[in-house]
């Protein structure tokens, strides 16, 4: 019974070592057996292939190889067991390729095929250019597959007339002249190597009749104000010698025509339209052809130093998906470039933010230049200090028409710690609705995270007044200043924003909420500090008021004076453009309350002349303006400064750009204007925004005590009325403007 039991052992212990176990002594290592061999010495031509296959002992699951390649060419038809490796078609010298087996069970068994590729001599170009009889033609040959010394040769057939083979001992050659007959011609070249190597190619090139004369130069590059400027001017087809002339329209001042050469030193910022013509010296009869160019002049970059560090921007207006808004911070480095752009945008369609960008920028002498802010295109105008007014460039009214700010950041203002104490903000724009939306109101910001005490006023569909809320700012970005915050108001919900810091005591805001699939509110505006101790004092003297709205279906705009006694009295005078029609309405007298808390201020008046019916003080004089009014009356005003005025209130360069256009298609433009107060006229250097054209004009002017005055066209321009601020900054009103354009002009 023992013997049994032990020889029933032996028995299983042998069949297990039959099993694919791990522990045998009796396992057989794996190995790859290629055919051809490893060792084999194998040579091929380019262009031809050699098949490979292998074969695998003790491959366990029968999972085969897969294959690779270093050294040139392809493999084709791979499977478990073969390939067939395809040299390249032509080589320049020869090749040796390998060809690997790696085992898919374990990819440590390989093995591996040198191939050697012998290059072969050929000519590789089989098929020349058409030509054109009379035109010069120029066809190259090239040969492979050697290298070294080579020599060219005309075997059989004929050139077309008029061409030739240029000298060559290099793998190529060219036919080149000038074709004196049509037809196609069948010719053979041959070439032979160093080696004694020698290839053959049968050819053909076929000579068309010539086209008819045309102008070949269908573009020309924009030029820079002040710069010189050089283009040619290009024929095609035709006999030379060609005539140039500019039959319609002109060149830009300081350009010439001179032979088939434009050039000079261009002295206006303009795009113009002109067309050429060229004759050549055909006989008996010479052809004529036209062609329409025209020639952009940009402004020079001579004052790309004045904006030179951290810039904080907001732009609003609309694009063809609605009411957009843009707000952003840049940095430029004075040398016309920008880095470490971001950029939020807003409209019913989509919503992006913190969008990094790079840039660049050209300001002129005059100070008037363009920005490219990542895809989008703006034109500015540069203050003095630095500001800018900014607009969007369109192609035409169906691209974005937007316009706002761009002011020079605190970058040791973007923590959170800075934003302490009261404010006072203004937004407009869209709600859910699509329609006009405004709301202002004022908090304390506790230099934590938290606004706290505030209260807003809304306009929409309908009114809110008085409405409490609190709210919260956070994540503000060291480098670039910008930061999200909510509005959140008891049984209404919250509204989150992002915002980018100008200072301590300036943010400038835009909404940041979306609903896919429907219409979101849209708003943006500022946030001002508010000074200490406001009350029915800080309403002591004259404010210039700027507000917009919408009247119906018209865009409605109002510049005028707010005048308050101190105590409880004011007094509003204005002119207002509805569509295109100003009038002046009778002045409105009422009284006022102050909330001390807060600086919010009621304003009572009997009539209908006002529009006005809540302010929020930022300081004496200067607030945010909000109506209860159908139209969304909103907008601000500040203190003048400088009475009594005349036309010398006004002196020097003033840079001016439109305040954000209340409905869609309205235009935007930017402007350098120079005040010349000796003869009372205003010298305007303007860039639209729709087609970015750029426009100069002037306009006499007349300056009342109070600070009202009138611009009269006397070249290009339209009428307007303005209110002087102070000497450093007016506020226009475009009269006969059907948008109810506003613009604000500062030095």
């Amino acid at each position: 019974m023992g013997n049994f039991r032990f020889r029933m052992l032996l028995a299983l212990a042998s069949l297990a070592c039959v099993l694919p176990w791990s522990g045998c002594s009796s396992n057989t290592a794996m190995t790859i057996t290629l055919t051809p061999a490893s060792t084999a010495t194998i040579t091929i031509k380019q262009g031809q292939s050699q098949a490979i296959a292998a074969a695998l002992a003790n491959d366990p699951s029968n999972e085969g190889v897969t294959w690779s390649l270093t050294g040139g060419g392809t493999l084709i038809n791979p499977t478990k067991t073969s390939v067939t490796y395809e040299a390249p078609a032509s080589l320049a010298s020869n090749i040796t390729a390998s060809v690997t087996a790696t085992s898919v069970a374990n990819t440590a068994i390989t093995a591996t095929l040198s191939i050697t590729v012998n290059s072969v001599l050929t000519i590789t170009t089989t098929s020349l250019p058409v030509g054109a009889l009379g035109v010069g033609y120029s066809g190259v040959v090239n040969a492979g597959g050697s290298t070294g010394s080579f020599t060219w040769a005309q075997t059989s057939g004929s050139l077309p007339a008029g061409l030739s083979l240029s000298p060559s001992v290099t793998d190529s050659i060219v036919i080149s002249g000038i074709p004196t007959a049509l037809g196609t011609s069948t010719f053979t070249l041959q070439v032979t190597d160093g080696n004694g190597n020698v290839a053959s190619q049968s050819l053909k090139i076929t000579i068309n009749p010539a086209p008819p004369l045309s102008v070949a130069t269908r573009s020309l590059s924009d030029g820079t104000v002040g710069a010189a400027y050089s283009q040619t001017l290009q024929p095609a087809s035709g006999k030379a010698p060609y005539t140039w002339a500019i039959t319609a329209g002109s060149l830009p001042g300081g350009l010439a025509l001179s032979g088939a050469v434009i050039s000079g030193v261009p002295t206006t910022v303009q795009t113009s339209s002109f067309t050429v013509q060229v004759t050549d010296s055909t006989t008996p009869t010479p052809q004529k052809a036209s062609a329409d160019l025209s020639i952009t002049i940009n402004p020079s970059t001579a004052n790309n130093a004045e904006l030179d560090g951290n810039y904080a921007f907001l732009v609003s207006g609309f694009d063809p998906n609605g009411h957009f808004v843009a707000a952003g911070s840049l940095v430029a480095d004075g040398a016309g470039h920008i880095t470490n752009g971001v950029m939020d945008t807003n409209d019913p369609a989509s919503l992006q933010l913190a969008q990094g960008f790079s840039g660049s920028y050209a300001i002129g002498s005059n100070n008037l230049g363009t920005m490219a802010l990542g895809a989008r295109s703006f034109a500015v105008s540069v203050m003095g200090n630095g500001n800018a007014k900014l607009i969007e460039l369109a192609a035409d009214n169906t691209g974005t028409q937007s316009s706002g700010v761009m002011l020079k950041q605190s970058a040791g203002s973007f923590s959170q710690s800075t934003i302490l104490g009261n404010y006072a903000f203004g937004f407009s724009g869209t709600d859910s609705a699509a329609a006009r939306f405004a709301l202002a109101g004022a908090m304390n910001a506790d230099g934590a995270g938290h606004f706290k005490s505030g209260l807003l006023d809304t306009n929409a569909d309908g009114v809110t007044q008085n409405v409490a809320f609190t709210g919260t700012y956070a994540g503000i970005d060291a480098g670039t200043g910008r930061g999200t915050a909510t509005i959140s108001i008891a049984g209404q919900g919250t509204t989150s924003y992002s915002f980018y810091i100008v200072s301590a005591t300036q943010l400038l805001l835009m909404e940041i909420d979306f609903v896919s699939g429907q219409v979101s509110p849209i708003v943006s505006g500022s946030m001002l500090q508010q000074s200490p101790s406001l009350g029915a004092s800080s309403l002591s003297g004259t404010s210039v008021l700027q507000t917009s709205a919408i009247s119906g279906a018209l865009a409605q705009s109002q510049v005028g004076l707010f005048t308050g006694d101190g105590v409880v009295n004011f007094n509003v005078s204005s002119d207002e453009n509805t569509g295109g029609t100003t009038t002046q309405p009778a002045p409105c007298p009422g009284t006022y309350s102050v909330d001390s808390s807060t600086g919010r201020v009621a304003l009572t008046y009997s009539g209908t002349t006002c529009a006005e019916n809540v302010l929020y003080l930022v300081g004496p004089n200067q607030a945010f303006v909000m109506g209860t009014d159908a139209s969304v009356t909103s907008g601000f005003m500040q203190a003048q400064s400088g009475a009594p005025f005349s036309a010398t209130s006004l002196s020097g360069t003033y840079a001016g750009g439109t305040f954000a256009p209340v409905s869609s298609g309205a235009g935007t433009q930017v402007d350098i204007a120079s005040a010349d107060n000796v003869t009372s006229l205003l010298s305007f250097s303007t860039t639209i925004g729709t087609g970015g054209q750029n426009l100069t004009s002037s306009e006499s002017y007349s300056v009342g005590v109070s600070g009202r005055g009138t611009m009269t066209p006397v070249s290009g321009g339209k009428p307007e009325i303005f209110y002087v601020v102070s000497t450093s900054e007016f506020i226009s009103l475009f009269s006969t403007d059907v948008n109810a354009t506003v613009e604000d002009f500062q030095q």
